[in-house]
Protein backbone atom coordinates (compact mmCIF):
# COMPACT_ATOMS: atom_id res chain seq x y z
CA UNK A 1 0.00 0.00 0.00
CA UNK A 2 3.07 2.23 0.08
CA UNK A 3 2.50 2.96 -3.35
CA UNK A 4 -0.32 4.53 -3.03
CA UNK A 5 0.73 6.83 -0.15
CA UNK A 6 3.66 8.69 -2.02
CA UNK A 7 3.55 11.95 -1.99
CA UNK A 8 5.88 12.63 -4.82
CA UNK A 9 4.78 14.16 -7.70
CA UNK A 10 6.46 13.74 -11.48
CA UNK A 11 6.21 15.51 -14.37
CA UNK A 12 3.32 14.85 -17.65
CA UNK A 13 5.20 12.27 -19.37
CA UNK A 14 3.95 13.56 -22.61
CA UNK A 15 6.14 15.48 -25.44
CA UNK A 16 3.89 18.73 -25.25
CA UNK A 17 4.16 21.17 -22.43
CA UNK A 18 0.56 21.83 -20.62
CA UNK A 19 1.76 24.92 -19.34
CA UNK A 20 3.45 26.26 -22.40
CA UNK A 21 6.96 27.23 -20.93
CA UNK A 22 8.77 25.15 -23.62
CA UNK A 23 9.26 26.93 -27.06
CA UNK A 24 7.79 24.32 -29.11
CA UNK A 25 4.82 23.42 -27.67
CA UNK A 26 2.53 20.77 -29.10
CA UNK A 27 -0.46 22.71 -29.41
CA UNK A 28 -0.16 26.70 -29.05
CA UNK A 29 -2.29 28.47 -26.03
CA UNK A 30 -2.38 32.70 -26.73
CA UNK A 31 -4.87 33.27 -24.63
CA UNK A 32 -2.79 33.30 -21.73
CA UNK A 33 -4.23 31.25 -18.86
CA UNK A 34 -2.94 28.22 -17.83
CA UNK A 35 -5.13 25.27 -18.95
CA UNK A 36 -5.05 22.07 -17.22
CA UNK A 37 -6.85 19.71 -15.74
CA UNK A 38 -8.04 21.39 -13.06
CA UNK A 39 -8.93 24.87 -14.19
CA UNK A 40 -10.20 23.72 -17.68
CA UNK A 41 -13.64 22.66 -15.40
CA UNK A 42 -13.84 26.57 -14.64
CA UNK A 43 -14.87 26.39 -18.80
CA UNK A 44 -19.19 25.66 -18.02
CA UNK A 45 -18.89 23.83 -21.25
CA UNK A 46 -15.95 21.54 -20.26
CA UNK A 47 -17.82 20.41 -17.11
CA UNK A 48 -21.09 20.06 -18.73
CA UNK A 49 -19.46 17.63 -21.24
CA UNK A 50 -17.02 15.72 -19.06
CA UNK A 51 -19.91 15.38 -16.41
CA UNK A 52 -22.41 14.59 -19.23
CA UNK A 53 -20.49 11.39 -20.45
CA UNK A 54 -19.56 10.26 -17.24
CA UNK A 55 -22.39 10.51 -15.16
CA UNK A 56 -24.37 8.74 -18.32
CA UNK A 57 -21.75 5.69 -18.79
CA UNK A 58 -21.68 5.59 -15.22
CA UNK A 59 -25.37 5.11 -14.64
CA UNK A 60 -25.29 2.05 -16.86
CA UNK A 61 -25.41 -1.54 -15.17
CA UNK A 62 -22.14 -3.42 -16.24
CA UNK A 63 -22.50 -7.15 -16.68
CA UNK A 64 -19.79 -9.96 -16.70
CA UNK A 65 -20.84 -12.38 -19.91
CA UNK A 66 -19.76 -15.40 -21.63
CA UNK A 67 -20.05 -16.67 -25.00
CA UNK A 68 -21.00 -20.26 -25.21
CA UNK A 69 -21.47 -21.59 -28.17
CA UNK A 70 -22.08 -18.30 -30.09
CA UNK A 71 -25.06 -17.68 -27.33
CA UNK A 72 -24.18 -14.82 -25.09
CA UNK A 73 -24.55 -16.15 -21.35
CA UNK A 74 -25.07 -13.41 -18.21
CA UNK A 75 -22.51 -14.24 -15.62
CA UNK A 76 -23.15 -13.66 -11.97
CA UNK A 77 -21.53 -10.16 -11.30
CA UNK A 78 -18.42 -10.64 -9.25
CA UNK A 79 -17.73 -8.52 -6.30
CA UNK A 80 -14.93 -6.58 -7.49
CA UNK A 81 -17.49 -5.19 -10.11
CA UNK A 82 -19.58 -4.28 -7.39
CA UNK A 83 -16.62 -2.55 -4.83
CA UNK A 84 -13.47 -1.99 -7.26
CA UNK A 85 -11.61 -1.30 -4.45
CA UNK A 86 -12.06 -0.43 -0.91
CA UNK A 87 -12.90 3.53 -1.20
CA UNK A 88 -14.67 3.35 -4.33
CA UNK A 89 -18.09 2.29 -5.81
CA UNK A 90 -18.45 0.59 -9.12
CA UNK A 91 -20.25 3.96 -10.07
CA UNK A 92 -17.41 5.94 -8.61
CA UNK A 93 -14.66 4.05 -10.49
CA UNK A 94 -16.43 4.12 -13.88
CA UNK A 95 -17.43 7.82 -13.47
CA UNK A 96 -13.54 8.21 -12.61
CA UNK A 97 -12.11 6.31 -15.81
CA UNK A 98 -13.99 8.41 -18.25
CA UNK A 99 -13.57 11.60 -16.77
CA UNK A 100 -9.73 10.90 -16.80
CA UNK A 101 -10.43 10.02 -20.40
CA UNK A 102 -12.46 12.63 -21.44
CA UNK A 103 -9.45 15.17 -20.23
CA UNK A 104 -6.39 13.40 -20.35
CA UNK A 105 -7.26 11.21 -23.34
CA UNK A 106 -5.67 8.32 -21.44
CA UNK A 107 -6.51 5.98 -17.97
CA UNK A 108 -4.58 3.52 -16.63
CA UNK A 109 -6.15 0.84 -14.28
CA UNK A 110 -4.54 -1.11 -11.84
CA UNK A 111 -5.79 -4.64 -12.05
CA UNK A 112 -3.77 -7.60 -10.07
CA UNK A 113 -5.30 -11.09 -10.92
CA UNK A 114 -5.94 -13.64 -8.29
CA UNK A 115 -5.74 -17.33 -8.30
CA UNK A 116 -9.57 -17.39 -9.75
CA UNK A 117 -8.47 -15.37 -13.27
CA UNK A 118 -10.34 -12.43 -11.99
CA UNK A 119 -8.88 -9.21 -10.60
CA UNK A 120 -8.60 -8.69 -6.94
CA UNK A 121 -9.34 -5.12 -7.21
CA UNK A 122 -9.29 -2.15 -9.88
CA UNK A 123 -8.06 1.15 -9.38
CA UNK A 124 -7.10 4.02 -11.39
CA UNK A 125 -4.13 5.82 -11.66
CA UNK A 126 -3.20 9.35 -12.56
CA UNK A 127 -1.93 9.77 -15.86
CA UNK A 128 0.43 12.25 -14.41
CA UNK A 129 2.10 9.54 -12.17
CA UNK A 130 2.38 6.93 -14.86
CA UNK A 131 5.56 6.49 -17.60
CA UNK A 132 5.03 3.70 -19.99
CA UNK A 133 8.26 2.67 -21.77
CA UNK A 134 8.30 -0.47 -24.44
CA UNK A 135 10.76 -2.97 -22.89
CA UNK A 136 11.31 -6.17 -25.10
CA UNK A 137 7.75 -7.77 -25.91
CA UNK A 138 5.78 -5.85 -22.81
CA UNK A 139 5.37 -2.62 -21.76
CA UNK A 140 6.12 -1.46 -18.40
CA UNK A 141 4.41 0.96 -16.74
CA UNK A 142 6.14 3.29 -13.79
CA UNK A 143 3.98 4.20 -11.26
CA UNK A 144 5.91 6.33 -8.20
CA UNK A 145 8.96 4.71 -8.70
CA UNK A 146 6.97 1.24 -9.10
CA UNK A 147 7.64 -0.69 -12.16
CA UNK A 148 4.25 -2.62 -13.25
CA UNK A 149 3.79 -5.45 -16.21
CA UNK A 150 1.03 -5.06 -18.70
CA UNK A 151 -0.66 -7.62 -16.76
CA UNK A 152 -1.28 -5.98 -13.75
CA UNK A 153 -1.73 -2.15 -15.52
CA UNK A 154 -4.24 -1.71 -18.44
CA UNK A 155 -4.36 1.79 -20.67
CA UNK A 156 -7.75 2.75 -22.17
CA UNK A 157 -6.36 5.56 -24.78
CA UNK A 158 -8.84 7.82 -26.67
CA UNK A 159 -6.43 8.84 -29.90
CA UNK A 160 -3.41 6.51 -30.39
CA UNK A 161 -1.59 7.45 -33.68
CA UNK A 162 1.20 4.55 -34.88
CA UNK A 163 4.43 4.35 -32.98
CA UNK A 164 2.81 6.11 -29.88
CA UNK A 165 2.10 4.74 -26.75
CA UNK A 166 1.07 8.11 -25.31
CA UNK A 167 -2.78 9.57 -26.77
CA UNK A 168 -3.91 12.90 -27.97
CA UNK A 169 -5.09 14.65 -25.08
CA UNK A 170 -8.40 16.63 -26.01
CA UNK A 171 -7.38 18.56 -22.85
CA UNK A 172 -4.05 19.58 -24.99
CA UNK A 173 -5.55 19.74 -28.63
CA UNK A 174 -8.02 22.03 -27.24
CA UNK A 175 -5.94 23.96 -25.04
CA UNK A 176 -7.06 27.14 -27.07
CA UNK A 177 -10.68 27.07 -26.89
CA UNK A 178 -10.75 26.63 -23.40
CA UNK A 179 -8.33 28.96 -22.78
CA UNK A 180 -10.39 31.62 -24.59
CA UNK A 181 -12.85 30.50 -22.55
CA UNK A 182 -11.00 31.23 -19.65
CA UNK A 183 -9.91 34.31 -20.64
CA UNK A 184 -13.68 35.85 -21.30
CA UNK A 185 -14.94 34.67 -18.30
CA UNK A 186 -11.80 36.43 -16.42
CA UNK A 187 -12.69 39.51 -18.42
CA UNK A 188 -16.31 39.83 -17.95
CA UNK A 189 -15.73 39.05 -13.82
CA UNK A 190 -12.97 41.71 -13.75
CA UNK A 191 -15.59 44.12 -15.66
CA UNK A 192 -18.20 43.68 -13.64
CA UNK A 193 -16.53 43.33 -10.12
CA UNK A 194 -13.97 46.49 -10.70
CA UNK A 195 -16.82 48.25 -11.96
CA UNK A 196 -14.50 51.19 -13.10
CA UNK A 197 -16.54 52.38 -16.21
CA UNK A 198 -18.48 54.97 -15.82
CA UNK A 199 -22.29 54.91 -17.13
CA UNK A 200 -21.57 58.79 -19.05
CA UNK A 201 -18.89 61.97 -18.91
CA UNK A 202 -19.62 65.47 -18.29
CA UNK A 203 -16.86 67.18 -20.50
CA UNK A 204 -15.87 70.87 -20.75
CA UNK A 205 -12.75 72.49 -22.33
CA UNK A 206 -12.55 74.53 -18.99
CA UNK A 207 -10.52 74.10 -16.41
CA UNK A 208 -12.84 73.20 -13.00
CA UNK A 209 -11.10 72.28 -9.48
CA UNK A 210 -11.51 68.77 -7.73
CA UNK A 211 -14.42 70.99 -5.88
CA UNK A 212 -16.45 72.29 -8.81
CA UNK A 213 -16.31 68.38 -10.47
CA UNK A 214 -17.65 66.82 -7.30
CA UNK A 215 -20.66 69.49 -7.48
CA UNK A 216 -21.00 69.38 -10.98
CA UNK A 217 -21.32 65.33 -10.43
CA UNK A 218 -23.72 65.42 -7.54
CA UNK A 219 -26.02 68.08 -9.15
CA UNK A 220 -26.31 66.06 -12.32
CA UNK A 221 -27.20 63.00 -9.94
CA UNK A 222 -30.08 64.56 -7.94
CA UNK A 223 -31.43 66.81 -11.26
CA UNK A 224 -31.52 63.40 -13.17
CA UNK A 225 -31.41 59.79 -11.88
CA UNK A 226 -34.28 58.27 -12.44
CA UNK A 227 -36.69 61.63 -13.02
CA UNK A 228 -35.13 61.94 -16.70
CA UNK A 229 -35.86 65.35 -16.82
CA UNK A 230 -34.39 67.48 -19.84
CA UNK A 231 -30.53 68.58 -19.27
CA UNK A 232 -29.45 72.10 -19.70
CA UNK A 233 -26.03 72.82 -19.57
CA UNK A 234 -24.02 75.79 -19.88
CA UNK A 235 -20.51 77.20 -20.00
CA UNK A 236 -19.46 74.64 -22.61
CA UNK A 237 -20.29 71.34 -20.48
CA UNK A 238 -21.17 68.24 -22.61
CA UNK A 239 -22.60 65.13 -22.32
CA UNK A 240 -21.55 61.71 -23.48
CA UNK A 241 -22.66 58.46 -22.67
CA UNK A 242 -20.40 55.70 -22.42
CA UNK A 243 -21.10 52.77 -24.74
CA UNK A 244 -19.46 49.28 -24.63
CA UNK A 245 -17.35 49.01 -27.99
CA UNK A 246 -19.12 46.05 -30.96
CA UNK A 247 -16.43 43.85 -30.14
CA UNK A 248 -17.52 43.64 -26.58
CA UNK A 249 -21.13 43.44 -27.55
CA UNK A 250 -20.29 40.36 -29.56
CA UNK A 251 -18.42 38.58 -26.71
CA UNK A 252 -21.47 36.77 -25.96
CA UNK A 253 -21.57 35.22 -29.36
CA UNK A 254 -17.96 34.60 -29.32
CA UNK A 255 -18.51 32.75 -25.87
CA UNK A 256 -21.24 30.43 -27.38
CA UNK A 257 -19.22 30.01 -30.40
CA UNK A 258 -16.71 28.51 -27.65
CA UNK A 259 -19.63 26.51 -26.29
CA UNK A 260 -20.44 24.91 -30.16
CA UNK A 261 -16.62 24.17 -30.53
CA UNK A 262 -16.43 22.22 -27.06
CA UNK A 263 -19.27 20.41 -27.87
CA UNK A 264 -18.12 19.31 -31.19
CA UNK A 265 -14.98 18.39 -30.12
CA UNK A 266 -17.08 15.54 -27.73
CA UNK A 267 -19.38 15.40 -30.25
CA UNK A 268 -22.64 15.76 -27.99
CA UNK A 269 -25.70 17.56 -28.79
CA UNK A 270 -25.97 21.50 -28.58
CA UNK A 271 -29.02 21.15 -26.64
CA UNK A 272 -28.12 18.69 -23.70
CA UNK A 273 -25.21 21.27 -22.38
CA UNK A 274 -27.66 23.95 -22.84
CA UNK A 275 -26.04 25.22 -25.74
CA UNK A 276 -27.60 28.01 -28.21
CA UNK A 277 -27.45 28.43 -31.74
CA UNK A 278 -27.65 25.01 -33.12
CA UNK A 279 -30.63 23.77 -35.07
CA UNK A 280 -33.65 23.85 -33.60
CA UNK A 281 -34.80 20.99 -31.67
CA UNK A 282 -38.40 19.38 -31.73
CA UNK A 283 -39.80 16.35 -30.05
CA UNK A 284 -38.79 14.08 -32.77
CA UNK A 285 -35.45 15.31 -33.39
CA UNK A 286 -34.30 15.81 -29.40
CA UNK A 287 -35.27 12.13 -29.56
CA UNK A 288 -33.02 11.35 -32.25
CA UNK A 289 -30.32 13.72 -31.44
CA UNK A 290 -30.45 11.43 -27.77
CA UNK A 291 -29.93 7.93 -30.13
CA UNK A 292 -27.21 9.34 -31.98
CA UNK A 293 -25.54 10.58 -28.72
CA UNK A 294 -25.46 7.27 -27.27
CA UNK A 295 -24.10 6.14 -30.37
CA UNK A 296 -21.47 8.18 -31.35
CA UNK A 297 -20.45 9.63 -28.11
CA UNK A 298 -21.08 7.72 -25.33
CA UNK A 299 -20.35 3.90 -27.18
CA UNK A 300 -16.96 4.48 -28.30
CA UNK A 301 -16.11 5.00 -24.31
CA UNK A 302 -17.77 2.51 -23.56
CA UNK A 303 -16.04 -0.13 -26.24
CA UNK A 304 -12.79 1.24 -24.77
CA UNK A 305 -13.82 0.12 -21.29
CA UNK A 306 -15.49 -2.95 -21.94
CA UNK A 307 -12.36 -4.10 -24.18
CA UNK A 308 -9.87 -2.90 -21.66
CA UNK A 309 -12.02 -4.93 -18.91
CA UNK A 310 -12.29 -7.95 -20.42
CA UNK A 311 -8.63 -8.07 -20.54
CA UNK A 312 -7.91 -8.98 -17.24
CA UNK A 313 -10.92 -11.28 -17.44
CA UNK A 314 -10.67 -15.10 -18.34
CA UNK A 315 -10.37 -15.92 -22.04
CA UNK A 316 -14.10 -17.03 -22.39
CA UNK A 317 -15.42 -13.85 -20.11
CA UNK A 318 -15.94 -10.45 -20.98
CA UNK A 319 -18.27 -7.34 -19.77
CA UNK A 320 -20.55 -4.88 -20.99
CA UNK A 321 -22.25 -1.67 -20.29
CA UNK A 322 -26.23 -2.59 -20.39
CA UNK A 323 -27.25 0.58 -22.11
CA UNK A 324 -31.05 -0.73 -22.08
CA UNK A 325 -32.02 1.71 -18.77
CA UNK A 326 -30.46 4.48 -20.07
CA UNK A 327 -32.05 4.27 -23.34
CA UNK A 328 -35.74 3.78 -22.11
CA UNK A 329 -37.97 4.95 -23.67
CA UNK A 330 -41.82 6.50 -22.12
CA UNK A 331 -44.32 3.92 -20.84
CA UNK A 332 -46.46 3.68 -24.38
CA UNK A 333 -43.50 3.34 -26.67
CA UNK A 334 -41.76 0.47 -24.48
CA UNK A 335 -45.71 -1.52 -23.65
CA UNK A 336 -46.18 -1.62 -27.85
CA UNK A 337 -42.25 -2.76 -28.44
CA UNK A 338 -42.88 -5.31 -25.32
CA UNK A 339 -46.41 -6.15 -27.43
CA UNK A 340 -44.74 -6.98 -30.60
CA UNK A 341 -41.66 -8.77 -29.54
CA UNK A 342 -44.00 -11.16 -27.56
CA UNK A 343 -46.52 -11.55 -30.62
CA UNK A 344 -43.64 -12.71 -32.53
CA UNK A 345 -42.33 -14.88 -30.59
CA UNK A 346 -38.61 -13.38 -29.50
CA UNK A 347 -39.78 -12.28 -26.21
CA UNK A 348 -41.33 -13.77 -23.34
CA UNK A 349 -44.04 -12.01 -21.10
CA UNK A 350 -41.92 -12.83 -17.99
CA UNK A 351 -38.48 -11.19 -19.78
CA UNK A 352 -41.29 -8.19 -20.53
CA UNK A 353 -42.16 -7.57 -16.83
CA UNK A 354 -38.17 -8.52 -15.80
CA UNK A 355 -37.69 -5.24 -17.88
CA UNK A 356 -40.72 -2.99 -16.19
CA UNK A 357 -39.12 -4.49 -12.77
CA UNK A 358 -42.41 -7.04 -11.80
CA UNK A 359 -42.72 -10.20 -10.71
CA UNK A 360 -42.83 -13.12 -12.60
CA UNK A 361 -46.04 -15.01 -13.01
CA UNK A 362 -46.27 -19.04 -13.41
CA UNK A 363 -46.17 -19.89 -17.04
CA UNK A 364 -45.52 -16.42 -18.11
CA UNK A 365 -41.71 -18.03 -19.61
CA UNK A 366 -43.37 -19.90 -22.53
CA UNK A 367 -42.97 -17.83 -25.46
CA UNK A 368 -46.55 -16.76 -27.37
CA UNK A 369 -47.21 -16.43 -31.34
CA UNK A 370 -49.90 -14.22 -32.45
CA UNK A 371 -51.02 -17.16 -34.88
CA UNK A 372 -53.88 -19.18 -34.87
CA UNK A 373 -54.30 -21.79 -32.66
CA UNK A 374 -50.96 -21.16 -31.26
CA UNK A 375 -50.68 -21.90 -27.28
CA UNK A 376 -51.39 -18.82 -24.72
CA UNK A 377 -48.48 -18.40 -22.42
CA UNK A 378 -49.60 -20.28 -19.08
CA UNK A 379 -52.47 -21.92 -20.32
CA UNK A 380 -52.22 -25.51 -19.20
CA UNK A 381 -55.16 -27.65 -19.41
CA UNK A 382 -57.32 -24.38 -19.52
CA UNK A 383 -56.21 -22.49 -16.60
CA UNK A 384 -54.83 -18.80 -16.96
CA UNK A 385 -51.57 -17.79 -15.62
CA UNK A 386 -51.42 -16.72 -11.60
CA UNK A 387 -49.77 -13.94 -9.89
CA UNK A 388 -48.12 -17.43 -7.69
CA UNK A 389 -50.35 -17.25 -4.95
CA UNK A 390 -50.82 -21.13 -5.36
CA UNK A 391 -47.67 -21.91 -6.80
CA UNK A 392 -43.93 -20.78 -6.27
CA UNK A 393 -42.44 -18.61 -9.22
CA UNK A 394 -40.21 -20.33 -11.56
CA UNK A 395 -36.21 -19.39 -10.71
CA UNK A 396 -35.04 -17.23 -13.58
Amino acid sequence: MSVWRKKEQRALPVSIDPYQISARPAYNNWSGEIVDEISAFASSAVLASVSLIADSIASMPIEVVRDVDGRIVKLPTPSVFERPNKFQTIYQFVHQACSMIAINGVNYIYAPRGSSGLPVEMRNLSPKLVSPKYVDDDIIYTYNKVEFTSDQIVQISWLVLPDRLLPISPLESQRNTIGMALAMDRFLAQFYGEGATPSSVLETEQTITQEQAQILRETWEDSHVRKRRPAVLTGGLKWRSVTTSAADMQMLEHREAIVRDISRAYRIPLHLINGTGGDSQTYQNVESSGINFVRYSLLPFMRRIEDAISVILPVTQAVRFNADEFQRADLITRVRAQQVQIMSGTLTPNEARAQENREPYVGGDQFVLALAGAPIAGVEGGTQPSLGTDAEPPKI
